[in-house]
């Protein structure tokens, strides 16, 4: 099957209880054949990789005793969430019984419009999520934004005093609170299901001020 005009074609790699967001890079630990090969492919092919939490098993198969096995055999299936994030994807290391160590700097976010290809991995129409422009504008999102990162700074002091200087630089200083509402994620995490509903948001405000709730702000 072709995918649609105006769509964006992805592979995609669900990952239980794993929520990725535009500007941040989250990494994969990748042993299964089919997405060993789904990351060779999307290298080659220049295709960005979707990162999407689940919603449940659709098969689960014998659990492997040995880790050799289960570098040899695919695990379970699983139905995504049809909003998702997506991006570049760099190997940064394969190891020697073939495990791949990769990265994905997540670029876009997207939602599922038809699948494309099911086998050997899924393959997935897309058209972007943007963020309702009326709420690019609000005057409290800076406010908020300001509250949240000096909230975020006490927190990672007291356990990475380097972090929580970088977090002082220009890099995040300057992040519009869109940019910041996404990112923060690279540093912080939530409950899966959580952060999965923020990044279905398409309302700055209402993000960052359930973020701020989330941190015992509001």
């Amino acid at each position: 099957m072709s995918p649609e005009p105006d769509t964006v074609s992805v592979a995609l790699f669900p990952i239980p209880n794993v929520v990725a967001f535009p500007g941040t890079i989250p990494p994969l630990h990748v042993f299964e054949p089919r997405y060993r090969q789904l990351v060779q492919d999307c290298v080659n092919d220049g295709r960005m990789v979707a990162v999407s939490h689940t919603r449940k098993v659709i098969h689960q198969p014998t659990v492997p005793e040995r880790a050799e096995d289960a570098l040899r055999s695919n695990q379970a299936t699983y139905q995504p969430h049809t909003v998702f994030s997506a991006g570049t994807c760099d190997i940064v290391e394969t190891t020697p019984d073939g495990r791949i160590l990769a990265t994905v700097t997540i670029s876009q976010r997207l939602k599922l419009v038809e699948e494309v290809q099911s086998l050997p991995y899924r393959i997935v129409a897309c058209t972007p999520v943007e963020d309702d422009g009326a709420s690019l504008k609000n005057d409290r999102n800076h406010l908020l934004q300001q509250l949240i990162h000096a909230r975020l700074i006490e927190l990672v002091r007291t356990e990475n005093e380097e972090l929580a200087l970088r977090l002082k630089g220009s890099d995040w200083v300057n992040l519009t609170p869109a940019e910041y509402s996404f990112r923060i994620f690279q540093v912080l995490q939530f409950q899966a299901d959580v952060m999965q509903s923020l990044l279905e948001t398409q309302n700055v405000t209402e993000r960052l001020t359930a973020i701020a709730g989330c941190l015992g702000l509001t």
